[in-house]
């Protein structure tokens, strides 16, 4: 049994890297005590990614060689029982049969002449080792879901890790849920020799989508406009699966949106336009469209991104003013196991469509009322300020008082009454409403500018909206008053004075007539 126990020397362990370093001290020396401690058997096993797909995801750990008697330069490997018909016989590895006695080592001098760290013949003895794995069902050493690390990379790239605490030593097959892949690699499994506390990094990724609507997570409509959507992936690699592959985007609109299918174009690349029909199909049912690649993935280069872009029409649907806004949401569907049709589905990503609101109050400016009461009669034009500083009339639809954005609406003057008239369905950006006609017997009004703005948080959600910087209100106010008598020149007072001067003459010529025939 000695080649059960056969140290593996300091400088066949250098050259193995498919095992990795092998450098764990077996035993410390306190200079200042003379003391030793117990060498350690166990660690910590960390693996990290920063693929947000792998958040969630377990990760199973297979122990194949155990590992003791480690030091700085060597350690002891032991195959695992479950593992020797894996390498013996002429069906396993090794190609025939070794004797129990001498298993452990002539598995060792297989991993180990592999060859160089993720070389071709060491990533395919990993994909190997773990199909093997799942195929005879063995138990797992151990596992780990992935979780968020609470900490990010070089690139301020948040990591998520799968950490195997309490972990024996050994050579490990480590394998991710399926569905990962890799452009390099072409699989997903990892070979990991550990004999200390170890992080390394996942060496597959998932497919993932990211999602923007007018380029942003987040953004503002008037009902009747068309925003713009656009996803975008990785052609994932397909090695592994040799007969197909499915590869769909699912995306879901909420009811404020409607879907424009003649708008679709699918790209792969910086130039390759995809052919809807040969290359890709889009179905709909009801509010979730489905853009399938699953015809022509296999035949993307790897690793280039794909991009779906199409418009949807914001409706009378659309919620106003709401905290998610009128959502559109898409996740990926993709194959995870090349022996079976069985898919995976990424994390969704959404964004948030928002249109808003206001109430216009006009009152009488001529009453003398605390509280200045609506002012009916006056008849108004809502205007939205475009790209070039132009001003053109909002359609609208609606009546008492309540009117909603509609490109189809046959309204574009209202008349106040007495309440407020609420203007809904609006995008951010400049307006004024402009007096078409003044109450009777009251002065008009000069345009009245309205200025709805919006801050959003980094998902897209809204942060906070105001209309013409108010907090906490949506009332934009007007006030007419009743017109007075200006001064003038010409007038009646010229002419009357005009009038007396000839009456007292004609008095006194009467008068001096009269005199004269008394004294006569």
């Amino acid at each position: 049994m000695k080649s059960l126990m056969k140290k593996i020397a300091a400088v066949a362990l250098a050259a193995a890297t498919a095992f990795g370093m092998a450098g764990v001290a077996a035993t410390t020396a306190n200079a200042a005590e003379g003391a030793t401690t117990t060498p350690a058997t166990s660690g910590t096993l960390t693996v990290t990614s920063t693929n947000a797909e792998f958040n969630g995801k377990k990760v199973t750990a297979y122990k194949m060689f155990s590992a003791t008697d480690v030091t700085a330069t060597t350690a002891t490997y032991k195959l695992e029982t479950a593992w020797e018909k894996f390498f013996n016989g002429t069906n396993g590895v090794l190609k025939k049969d070794v004797a129990e006695a001498d298993l452990s080592q002539a598995a060792a001098d297989y991993v180990r002449n592999l060859g160089a760290q993720d070389s071709v013949a060491v990533t395919n003895f990993a994909k190997t080792a773990s199909d093997w794995a799942k195929t005879e069902k063995l138990d797992p050493t151990a596992t780990a879901t992935a979780k968020d690390a609470n900490r990010v990379d070089e690139q301020s790239k948040k990591i998520y890790e799968a950490k195997f605490e309490n972990l024996a030593f050994g050579y490990y097959v480590v394998s991710p849920a399926a569905g990962s892949t890799s452009t390099t690699r072409h699989n997903d499994a990892m070979l990991v020799n550990f004999v200390k506390d170890t992080d390394t990094a996942l060496k597959s990724e998932y497919p993932t989508v990211d999602k923007t609507v007018d380029n942003k997570k987040g953004s503002s409509a008037q009902v009747g406009e068309s925003v713009n959507f656009k996803l975008t992936s990785k052609v994932p690699d397909t090695t592994e699966y040799t007969k197909s592959y499915t590869f769909k985007f699912i995306d879901t609109l909420s009811d404020g949106l409607t879907f424009n299918a003649d708008s679709v174009k699918v790209t792969v690349g910086t130039n390759k336009t995809l052919v809807k029909g040969s290359d890709y199909t889009v179905t709909e049912n009801g509010q979730t469209v489905t853009f399938d690649l699953s015809s022509s993935i296999k035949k993307q280069t790897v690793g280039e991104t794909i991009t779906v872009e199409y418009s949807a029409k914001l409706n009378s649907n659309a919620v106003v003013g709401d905290g998610t806004g009128n959502t559109n949401s898409a996740k990926v569907q993709y194959s995870n196991d090349p022996s079976t049709d069985s898919t995976g589905t990424s994390e969704p990503s959404t964004t948030h469509t928002y249109t808003f609101d206001f109430d216009f109050d006009k009152l009488d400016g001529s009453s003398n009322a605390g509280t200045k009461p609506f002012l009916p009669g006056a008849k108004f034009k809502l205007q939205v300020k475009d790209k070039e500083g132009n001003f053109t009339d909002v359609k609208l639809s609606g009546s008492n008082n309540s009117y909603k954005a509609d490109d189809s609406g046959t309204v574009t003057e209202v008349t106040t009454g007495n309440a407020a008239i609420n203007f809904s369905g609006l995008k951010e950006g400049t307006y004024q409403l402009v007096e078409t006609a003044a109450p009777e017997g009251y002065n008009p009004a000069s345009p009245t500018q309205v200025v709805i703005a919006a801050e959003y948080d980094t998902d897209g959600t809204l942060k906070s909206w105001t209309v013409n910087g108010g907090n906490n209100s949506t009332h934009v106010q007007l006030e007419n008053k009743k017109g007075t008598l200006l001064p003038g020149t010409g007038g009646m007072g010229t002419v009357a004075f005009t009038v007396i001067g000839v009456l007292v003459v004609a008095f006194g010529a009467a008068w001096a007539i009269q005199r004269k025939r008394a004294n006569a």
